[in-house]
């Protein structure tokens, strides 16, 4: 078993695509070593992962459509590709805020452990922007269109309680518990055996409407456009400043 412990250093533990990237190529690494037969991710601090940095979201701004496509999406969408792909089992140990980024990075985990203060939250599009890391295929999955919908359109976070009351996670513990009812998950899901457990886990997948490359490429599509508008602009601007953005429709 494998913990990948998320730690930017700051209060919000947000990241950047060079974070992503990282994550993503120890999951490739730890997906190769047969000594490994489950994977955690977690985080050091209050939060899981509370979005992108605003250094980072700040340079979106002037950022060309190819950077946006191949650099910033490449690693995100890897991340997200790199986690819902992944043959052996994957389990997300979440206090605090998933927002954005961690949000999607977490559902596309196959299980998630949370505490009362855990948050769930879509929050794009108060950024003037969309999920465009394949939440639109796993949230509806894991909570059904009309709550998906909510957490999508509206921006609503979703505590630990109601996240496990509604099926986006799998365990409510105390924060004392939570590295612990991880690494005990863990422990039980490296039992199965690994042929049957990777062909179990690709035909749910497959179970599911839309392919996830199909959703992962219309994100890109999408996303590369509204970054580019005055909304993602202003969204930002607000973000920052911590106040409620004005957006414009442009």
């Amino acid at each position: 078993m494998a913990y990948i412990r998320i730690d930017m250093g700051s209060a919000s533990n947000a990241i950047r695509p060079e974070t992503a990237h990282q994550i993503s190529g120890e999951i490739a690494s730890l997906e190769l070593d047969d000594s490994i037969r489950a994977i955690i991710l977690g985080h050091a601090g209050k939060h899981f992962v509370g979005g992108a940095d605003f250094t980072f979201l700040e340079s979106l701004k002037t950022a060309s459509d190819n950077t946006i496509r191949e650099e910033i999406y490449g690693s995100f969408q890897g991340l997200t590709r790199r986690l819902y792909r992944c043959r052996k089992p994957t389990v997300a140990a979440i206090a605090g805020a998933a927002v954005t980024i961690g949000c999607e990075a977490a559902i596309a985990c196959d299980f998630r452990i949370v505490t009362k203060d855990a948050r769930f939250q879509e929050s794009w599009i108060r950024l003037g922007l969309m999920p465009p890391l394949g939440g639109l295929k796993t949230l509806p999955a894991l909570v059904g269109y009309g709550l998906a919908s909510d957490m999508v359109l509206r921006g609503r976070a979703v505590g630990g309680e109601e996240a496990v009351q509604c099926g986006l996670a799998h365990m409510l513990v105390s924060p004392e518990e939570l590295d612990n009812a991880a690494i005990t998950l863990a422990t039980e899901l490296a039992q199965a055996a690994p042929l049957a457990y990777a062909a179990a886990k690709e035909n749910l997948r497959r179970g599911l409407d839309r392919d996830l490359d199909d959703v992962l490429r219309i994100g890109i599509d999408v996303q590369t456009t509204l970054i580019k508008s005055d909304d993602f602009a202003e969204g930002v601007d607000a973000a920052v400043a911590k106040r409620a953005a004005r957006f414009s429709g442009h």
